[in-house]
């Protein structure tokens, strides 16, 4: 029932008509499932360049739709139907606010995926997202974890912001490099 309800508020705001658009313009084989999630596979159009992506309550792939439909790819299925219910709440607002949080997951960590919100709050495992490693001016920001003296060190700031900086050492107070 709640996806079916993400379905027609995405119909009602217009992104799933975009995404069946784009999946007609890229002439994709189109699955319809149960709780009406559309999922277009055979995606040929080079971008994004992603294997698979969601518009609206449509899922793009460049695999066959039988591909996503199959039970070993349950939770990534699952990820981007959680997208769709992204979408049933920003409606078109969606796509500057994803690619802002592109932005900034890029200057956090190096990728356009791991430190975005939207990718996060999908399931970044479930989505084929590895766990972020901060950049070393993003990871120096960190507070550090109750009794550490150092900031930025230690499990501290945001759990699904794990990880050291890029950096794999640090200098010492005589200037010499000590490995972590």
């Amino acid at each position: 029932m709640r996806q079916r309800t993400r379905t027609t508020l995405t119909w009602l705001n217009g992104t799933t008509p975009v995404g069946l658009a784009l999946a007609v313009l890229a002439r994709t084989t189109r699955r319809r499932t149960p709780d009406g999630l559309v999922v277009a596979g055979g995606y040929r159009l080079p971008v994004p360049r992603q294997a698979c992506f969601t518009v609206g309550a449509v899922v793009l792939t460049r695999r066959p739709p039988e591909w996503l439909l199959h039970p070993d790819r349950a939770d990534l299925l699952g990820h981007e139907r959680r997208h769709t219910g992204q979408y049933a709440l920003l409606g078109p607002l969606f796509w500057p606010a994803y690619w802002l949080a592109c932005a900034w997951s890029y200057a956090l960590t190096g990728g356009y995926g791991p430190g975005n919100v939207f990718e996060r709050r999908a399931g970044l495992a479930a989505g084929g997202y590895p766990e972020p490693t901060l950049r070393p001016w993003a990871a120096a920001l960190r507070p550090a974890a109750p009794g550490q003296g150092t900031a930025g060190r230690g499990p501290g700031g945001e759990a699904a912001l794990r990880g050291r900086a890029a950096s794999s050492s640090r200098r010492r107070r005589d200037g010499t490099r000590a490995a972590r």
